[in-house]
Parts: structure tokens; sequence; C-alpha cells
């Protein structure tokens, strides 16, 4: 197979951009992805992806190995359309073929359209530099939470699951809550639910064997008292790996700015 040059793309507001499913794809299948124009080059790919272009529309995909991890695919078309599509890694779904329709401009958003709230969230969940505020672990499975950011009196927290694992992690439900950090004996404890106002990469609920997935939520302001923390419950579907973990109130009062 013809390897094209690997380049990480950095993009997050193309002119024109066309979401999709999530392209799978592993080592031993090859996924085909079919558009409807002539592909441009260069080819904008994540990393360990081998890619080929067959006919001018037809794009073949596959992992050079198994640590292949989450990433976006972006490409350009002669038509003028900017594909951006999540690429993850699967056993059972790669090796299919997807066929894209055309890009349709007048249903497009404007750039001035585009929710903020998935521009800072798609930013934080592609930062390097990690700042881990609680890591928690349950068998083989990890979780680690950070990089909190508040932007436009929302706070906005990077959640990653690392499954060390054979056995797929299937995510159920993310709870958040705000208790007390210490609760007498024989009282009643009282917790504050806090629902998330954004959700990033929730779509993707499952975490692969010795595979890794990141999600940003955003929670609206909230005041917290130094006795209280914030409790974050990511709970497995009919499974029992469940993951709780911890953020008092100093990591929240530390959180970085962002302007919108």
């Amino acid at each position: 197979m013809k390897i094209l040059k690997i380049i990480l793309s950095v993009s997050l507001l193309p002119i024109v951009s066309f979401a999709q499913d999530t392209i799978y794809v592993n080592h031993n299948k090859i996924t085909s992805i079919e558009f409807s124009s002539e592909i441009q080059s260069p080819l904008l790919v994540g990393n360990k992806i081998e890619a080929e272009i067959k006919h001018g529309n037809l794009l073949l995909l596959k992992a050079t190995d198994k640590e292949f991890q989450f990433t976006n695919l972006e490409v350009n078309t002669m038509d003028g359309g900017i594909y951006k599509l999540p690429i993850a890694f699967s056993y059972g779904r790669a090796g299919r073929t997807k066929k894209l329709k055309p890009v349709v401009f007048n249903e497009i958003p404007k750039v001035a359209d585009l929710n903020p709230l998935f521009i800072v969230s798609e930013k934080i969940a592609e930062e390097t530099r990690l700042k881990i505020v609680a890591r928690t672990k349950s068998g083989k499975v990890s979780s680690d939470l950070g990089n909190i950011t508040i932007a436009d009196n929302v706070l906005f927290f990077r959640l990653n699951l690392k499954n060390g694992s054979n056995i797929n992690y299937d995510v159920d439900f993310i709870r958040f809550y705000v208790r007390d950090l210490k609760t007498a004996k024989r009282t009643v404890t009282q917790e504050q639910e806090i629902s998330p106002v954004y959700s990033y990469g929730i779509e993707n609920k499952t975490v692969f064997g010795q595979q890794s997935q990141r999600y940003v939520f955003g929670l609206k302001k909230f005041a917290m008292a130094k006795d209280k923390a914030l409790f974050v419950e990511v709970y497995e579907r009919n499974g029992g790996r469940q993951l709780y973990l911890k953020v008092k109130q100093a990591d929240i009062e530390d959180a970085k700015p962002l302007n919108l």
C-alpha cells in the first residue's frame, strides 16, 4: 500500500466542514471512504495510519499497529468541501466501505454560527500538556480528570479513560455532583446534582481493549465551599468497573481562563 505523508491536523475553524459518523480502522483490514469528488493533495491525517487514494475519490485507510489512538481525519475535495471525520480503532467495525454525501454549501453553518462550546471543548481535548487534579483506577481501567478551564461562565473538565484490559469498557453514564467532604455518622448526605451544559466526545461510549478515550464536559459555573467537593462517577454498562473522582475547591478556583 502506498503510504502518504502523515500530517497532524490542527485546524479548528474550517471554511466548510462536514461532520460524519466515526470511521473505524484496524491493522488487519482496509477501510474505504468514497467521496463524491476527487480528493486534493496533501491529505491531512492523524498519526499511525496508512492512506492510499484510488480512482481519485476513494480513500483506503489502515492502522499501522494496535497502538493507534482516536484522532480526526481531514480531507479536502476538488469541489471545495472539507470533511472532518473522527477515526477510531475497532476489530469488529473496521474493513467497511463508507460512502459520503456531497457537501451542500447552503446548509453549512458559517464560522460565526459554530457552537463556541464545541470550539473550546475540541481545543481542550487536543491539548498535550495535562494538569491532572484527580485520578482513580478500577481493575485495569483508569481515569484522570484535569485541564480545568473557564470560558464565558462555563467550567470545562477533560476526562480521560484508559482501558488496560482486553475487555471493552462500555460507558453507561457519567455523573457530576457536589457534596460534603466529611459527613458525620447518622447524617444524611446532601448532594447537589450538576448536569453538563455541553459534552464533547461522549458519542464514543466504548473504550476498546488497550485503548483510551478523551471527553470534555462543560458545567455552568457554580459556588462550592471549602468543605465540599465535586465528585465525578463513571459507570460501566453491565459491569462492575466503576470509577470515582474527587475535585476540591482549590482545584476549581485555579481554572485556566480562556476567552471565547
